[in-house]
């Protein structure tokens, strides 16, 4: 008799009840809990990352180097990070300005709160966006790769979880915007499968959407 083999890999029914719970389910919990939920958001997130961190930590088929593995082609990668930033921010920053139902004073954040908003510039990519790109790009693309049937398929999960989990803010305005990022930070994920490179990204495009002043949408708790 044949002992069971403990590292076998899980089903794929296992897979996506997984997905379902953690990446559709209690998102939409912690959005029907709302304002409970938003009081909470920065705490719940680094513990999340935590536990999936250790879970992937603990799995034997996870490539470690990708916490810390900078791409081969470095600099194309970061010219092409700075052209897509420029030319968004730009559309970006001129939606805040013209679309008068976002109701933004822009730029008012970082002239009146200086000090908050130079710490944000600094620990934002280090700590939220780093925290977020673990969740829904490291953990999501190598725990459930499997579930989807091309690297378009899993890029969309991505964002969609990604989107869904910004819903509790109670706007659309974020649920909106990360959908669209998470697009564009999943797609740097595959081609450079470098957590640092796409916190990075992540990090400065947070910095923007603080600078210009849509931050209320994200985390309203400096107003």
């Amino acid at each position: 008799m044949t002992s069971p083999d403990i590292a076998s890999p899980p089903s794929r029914t296992r897979l996506a009840l997984e997905f379902s719970t953690l990446f559709l389910a209690l998102p939409l919990l912690a959005a029907w809990q709302g304002p409970v939920m938003k009081r909470w958001l920065i705490p719940q997130m680094l513990v999340f990352a935590l536990l999936l961190l250790t879970a992937l930590w603990c799995d034997p088929s996870f490539d470690r180097r990708q916490l810390r593995v900078m791409p081969a082609n470095l600099r194309v990668v970061l010219l092409r990070m700075v052209a897509v930033l420029l030319a968004g921010g730009a559309a970006l920053l001129f939606t805040t300005i013209f679309w008068s139902q976002l109701q933004v004073r822009v730029f008012a954040f970082a002239f009146e709160h200086p000090v908050l908003w130079l710490a944000i510039l600094l620990l934002y990519p280090v700590t939220s966006a780093a925290a977020q790109e673990l969740i829904f790009r490291v953990f999501v693309f190598h725990r459930y790769r499997t579930l989807f049937p091309s690297n378009w398929a899993v890029i969309l999960a991505s964002a969609g979880s990604f989107a869904l989990a910004h819903l509790q803010l109670g706007n659309f305005v974020a649920p909106v915007l990360s959908f669209v990022g998470g697009l564009r930070f999943a797609y740097t994920y595959v081609a450079t499968r470098s957590l640092p490179i796409v916190s990075l990204e992540h990090g400065l495009w947070g910095d923007w959407i603080f600078t210009i002043g849509l931050g209320a949408y994200f985390y309203g708790g400096y107003l």
